[in-house]
């Protein structure tokens, strides 16, 4: 029995793999430990199951001297030595978008949502897919069909690509979003399209139009959408994304399938705030004819499968 383990900026998420499927899931606030190994300590104590034993993990954290360290507000350290010295033994450790990657071949019909149905051709299974999805930061990745079968999951620092604006409002935005960042950094999509993103993009929202700035968090942001501040930043929110999405798609020639998800998108369809229409209005834009004809055809999912990472981890 292994112990699989989806590790990201917010959350840390368990289970148990038994005979190819998933039980005994569970998910934690990872600011409520101080170590994964407390947190897995946690997770064995509430299924009364003994702590130790075989471990396969997918992480957003990055790989530095043998160790994993985030670059977000996680402040865990996945060393592999230290789990071992508490009973751990580490199977493997994936990035936390490859393992989602990998899962997308496999999900049930019951963890995807069809946004846009495009079209089915002869060609479709042949094309690559593409998983996006706003959280703590911002993920990117292609999963890629082999020629003799399978797939390749190809992780990416798309979040990371720089910042495109088409209108004179996204582009006195951005500037402003850099203007406001500590370090006056050149402004990415993970700067607008994420957690910290939206944050970014209210300050920015409330510098220009001169409103008072009273949301603290990402979480406020969206209890007070009726404010102006606040629907013109979930305005700005979903053009950002959507563009974000276009880009992704064209540049991975990824046009088997667009794939959302994200801590970030899962709030904004609890709150009935997700607006697909304008996501894809800025999705599909008035781009050369084979391009724009691509991306219509391309079906779109939501990813409702709420651990897809874990489900990766099985293969």
């Amino acid at each position: 029995m292994i112990v699989l383990a989806d590790i990201g900026g917010t959350y840390a998420r368990f289970a148990l793999e038994q005979e190819g499927e998933l039980t005994s899931v569970r998910k934690y606030v990872a600011a409520d430990y101080a170590s994964l190994e407390e947190a897995l300590g946690a997770y064995c104590g509430e299924i009364d199951r003994p702590s130790g034993g075989t471990l396969s993990i997918a992480t957003a954290a990055v790989r530095e001297d043998n160790v994993w360290r985030f670059s977000n507000k996680n402040q865990w350290i996945i060393d592999p030595e230290t789990l071992k010295r508490s009973g751990w033994e580490i199977s493997r450790i994936l990035n936390d978008f490859e393992a989602a990657l990998l899962s997308l071949a496999h999900l049930p019909p019951s963890g995807l949502v069809a946004l846009n149905p495009g079209a089915d051709t002869e060609h479709s299974s042949l094309l690559p897919r593409c998983l996006t999805g706003p959280g703590t930061g911002l993920g990117l990745g292609y999963l890629i069909p082999l020629p003799g079968g399978g797939f390749h999951a190809q992780r990416t620092h798309g979040g990371h690509m720089l910042l495109a604006a088409l209108t004179p409002e996204q582009k006195e935005i951005a500037e402003t979003v850099q203007r406001l960042r500590p370090d006056k950094t050149i402004p990415v999509f993970e700067h607008v399209v994420s957690g910290p993103g939206l944050m970014n993009l209210y300050r920015a929202v409330c510098a220009l139009k001169k409103y008072k700035e009273i949301a603290q968090s990402p979480a406020e942001i969206l209890e007070d959408n009726g404010s102006p501040a606040a629907e013109v930043t979930l305005r700005l929110f979903h053009e950002f994304f959507g563009l974000f999405a276009h880009t992704a798609v064209v540049t991975g020639h990824a046009y088997g399938g667009l794939y959302l998800t994200g801590g970030i998108l899962e709030r904004l369809v609890e709150k009935n705030l997700f607006d697909f229409t304008l996501f894809k209005q800025c999705f599909i834009l008035n781009n050369v004819s084979p391009v724009k004809k691509d991306l219509e055809s391309t079906p779109i999912y939501r990813v409702s499968d709420p651990c897809p990472a874990l489900r990766g981890l099985l293969l």
